[in-house]
C-alpha cells in the first residue's frame, strides 16, 4: 500500500473534535492540521453542550464518533469541568474509546490533578498548542485507529 493511500485510510478513521470558546485557538489548530496534513476532518465547537448533544445523537444513529477531543477548561456558562462530568455518563455508551486531552491555559497543578480523575482523560496540555504535540497526538491515535 502506498504511503499516501495508507495515510488517507488512517485519516478516514482518526477524527478530532476541538471544544474551545476562543476562535483564535481553533484557527491555530486548524492551520497546524492543514500544514501537517493531519486530522483533515476535524470538527470545532465553541460550546461543549453542542458536542455532548452530538455525541449522544451519534451514538444513537451510528454516525462517526471522534477518536480525540481537545477540551478547554475555561469557558463561559458550561465549562470544561461541566463537560467532563457529563461526558463520563455518555462515554460509557459510546461505540468506541474516545480520548480527551484537556487543553488549557491553566497553570494550577490542582486542575491537572483533577483532570486525571477522569479515566478517559489522556493528558493535560498547556496552551498554546505546539505542532509537535498535535502531531504526537495524531500519531498515537492514527496507529490505534
Amino acid at each position: 500500500m502506498s504511503k499516501n493511500l495508507m495515510k488517507e485510510s488512517v485519516e478516514a478513521v482518526c477524527q478530532l473534535a476541538m471544544i474551545d470558546d476562543n476562535p483564535i485557538e481553533h484557527m491555530l489548530v486548524k492551520r497546524m492540521c492543514q500544514t501537517q496534513q493531519i486530522f483533515s476532518n476535524a470538527t470545532h465547537f465553541s460550546d461543549a453542550r453542542v458536542m455532548l448533544n452530538q455525541l449522544q445523537v451519534r451514538n444513537n444513529c451510528g454516525t462517526q464518533t471522534p477518536d480525540v477531543i481537545l477540551l478547554d477548561l475555561q469557558m463561559p456558562e458550561f465549562n470544561g469541568w461541566d463537560f467532563l462530568e457529563q461526558f463520563e455518563n455518555v462515554y460509557k455508551s459510546l461505540d468506541k474509546k474516545v480520548c480527551v486531552y484537556v487543553f488549557s491555559s491553566s497553570i494550577d497543578p490542582a486542575d491537572k490533578k483533577r483532570s486525571q480523575e477522569f479515566s478517559f482523560v489522556s493528558d493535560f496540555i498547556s496552551k498554546p498548542m505546539r505542532k509537535e504535540t498535535l502531531h504526537m497526538i495524531y500519531e498515537k491515535h492514527a496507529i490505534a485507529a
